[in-house]
């Protein structure tokens, strides 16, 4: 009992120093995780109880991960043809280049790779085709970027991978369909009835976080496994089913970091499988050049339909990197005998590598676009496009920039209230198009982009304010804005907490609202407010009376 207590400590706060050392890079904490492994394996812990631990907890964790991804996927989005061809072609495109190139040094007689077979060189061509979901979506989240236009399409091509990568795995398995999956239709419709009346019930509290779990690996992942399919495609399925709940964002944010931590299991669970080898060393120098080729394929593929340039670069750079999947798919050709246990380290060190490269171009990703503008616009294929930035705003004086919890009361006092000539802006299609539909006065437009700003004419804007929720979204758009020579409008930005307000004053905006100190003041000034109004309606029916 003691000797599994210590053992568990070791593992536990290895993770966590080397997660944190690599953050204080600002790299990702998986590497960090992945590094454990291998320190755990060197040390000769990856033994007995604790390789079962990790074995449970990184299924459980891959499995939390394809519910979570579900519960954002929206059918209609992902059967774009901007969405689903570019991710076919890529991954095609992929398996043909990078796993031709693999077969043919094979054949070469190359010590390394001798002795592959067709079947082999395709799994690693496939395996390498994926992007990393939580790479992408962490770097989108920590620009402000995830519900941004390229945000959205990146995601959705990550999620037409992850369908995938579950078919692989589910046709790869042992598994084979029983006559259980002709029910799985019926299943699904009376399923997602009891769970969205069971999810509509469960409060905000834990039992909130039961029922992720309870979804996840009950209805979703059983049920599956039951019918002889594979359970992460369960996993997955269940989570598309809540996806139009109202509390599918709140269930998304609860079981995220849960996900986060089983998935830590999984990354030591890989460090775990080997030792970096010669051999691996010199597979990772010639596989990583194809981050480039994958980029190079993603945005010739995407910049060919109806967007621009910019946002095909965007979406591209974020996707230019290999994949936890490849370790995923990986284990299953390891497992089923079509590769070597020495390729599994091979993809980790790969995967390694790529965010090393990758986390610094995505971090400037915006200055690097600035700066190789003309280049990049070339892409354009002159066609009508679907994220064109506006040519006018009209007679506006106030501009509202995101129009969410923050940007729509304000647009709302300042139009109703103030009765203010005030125009707001959303680079998200959706909200823009129902805000239209309303009569609110309301444009498509991306502020972190440079040609948003010097297209428009602001000579008669007063203010503009800075209403996103996420402060990098808001201290992107702030650096767009510092770049107009002749800027004559007051910038108002909103924030969370105390050392972003001072980032965003050391920046030079005008006004700063810093919600966590301000709040309290605000709702006393709305309760005395209210009072007032109620008195003077009192005295004002007592005078009447009388």
């Amino acid at each position: 009992m003691q000797d599994a207590i210590l053992i568990d400590a070791i593992w536990l706060s290895t993770a966590f120093l080397m997660g944190f050392i690599v953050k204080k890079f600002h790299l990702p904490s998986l590497i960090g995780f992945l590094i454990t492994g291998l320190i755990l394996n060197s040390l000769d812990l990856a033994q007995g109880s604790i390789s079962q631990l990790l074995d449970t907890l990184s299924s459980l964790g891959v499995m939390l991960l394809l519910f979570t991804i579900g519960l954002k996927i929206k059918v209609n989005n992902i059967l774009k043809p901007e969405i689903w061809v570019s991710a076919s072609i890529n991954m095609f495109m992929s398996v043909l280049i990078i796993g031709g190139f693999i077969f043919m040094l094979s054949i070469s007689g190359l010590n390394i790779l001798a002795g592959l077979s067709i079947q082999s060189s395709v799994l690693i061509g496939f395996a390498l085709s994926f992007s990393s979901t939580v790479f992408v979506v962490k770097i989108l989240e920590e620009r402000g970027e995830l519900t941004s236009f390229h945000g959205k399409i990146a995601i959705g091509i990550l999620v037409i991978q992850d369908v995938f990568a579950v078919l692989f795995m589910t046709f790869a398995s042992d598994l084979r369909p029983g006559w259980g999956i002709l029910i799985i239709p019926i299943y699904l419709y009376v399923i997602r009835y009891v769970l969205s009346y069971i999810l509509k019930h469960s409060g905000h509290g834990e039992l909130l976080t039961i029922f992720g779990f309870f979804a996840t690996f009950i209805t979703g992942a059983m049920a599956f496994y039951l019918a002889g399919i594979k359970p992460d495609l369960g996993a997955l399925i269940i989570g598309m089913t809540l996806v139009s709940h109202k509390k599918s964002d709140e269930l998304y944010d609860r079981m995220m970091s849960y996900k986060d931590f089983f998935l830590v299991a999984f990354f030591i669970n890989i460090g775990l499988t080997g030792t970096i080898t010669m051999n691996v060393l010199l597979i990772t120098l010639l596989l990583i050049p194809f981050m480039l080729i994958k980029g190079t394929i993603f945005v010739m593929s995407l910049s060919r339909f109806k967007m621009r340039a910019r946002t095909a670069f965007l979406a591209s750079l974020s996707l230019s990197n290999f994949s936890e999947f490849a370790l995923i798919t990986g284990m299953v050709g390891f497992n089923a005998g079509w590769i070597t246990n020495e390729w599994i380290i091979s993809f980790a060190l790969l995967m390694s590598v790529s965010f090393l490269i990758s986390s610094p171009l995505n971090t400037y990703a915006h200055d690097i676009f600035d700066k190789y503008r003309p280049t990049i616009m070339r892409l354009n294929t002159g066609k009508k496009y679907i994220d064109d930035e506006p040519k006018s705003i009209g007679d506006a004086e106030y501009l509202v920039i995101g129009f969410g919890s923050i940007g729509k009361p304000a647009y709302q006092y300042l139009s109703k209230t103030l009765k203010a000539n005030v125009i707001a802006v959303d680079y998200n299609h959706e909200i823009v198009k129902k805000c239209k539909n309303k009569g609110i006065n309301i444009i498509w437009g991306d502020t972190t982009n440079s040609i948003f700003w010097d297209t428009i004419d602001f000579t008669k804007v007063k203010v503009v304010l800075l209403a996103m929720s996420d402060v990098h979204s808001n201290i992107n758009t702030l650096r767009e804005i510092l770049k107009l020579e002749n800027r004559n409008f007051k910038i108002a930005a909103y924030c969370n907490y105390h050392d972003e307000a001072k980032i965003l004053k050391d920046m030079k905006v005008d006004y700063v609202y810093d919600y966590k100190m301000y709040r309290g003041e605000d709702f006393a000034e709305q309760i005395h407010y209210k009072v007032s109004k109620d008195i003077s309606a009192r005295i004002s029916k007592d005078v009447n009376t009388t």
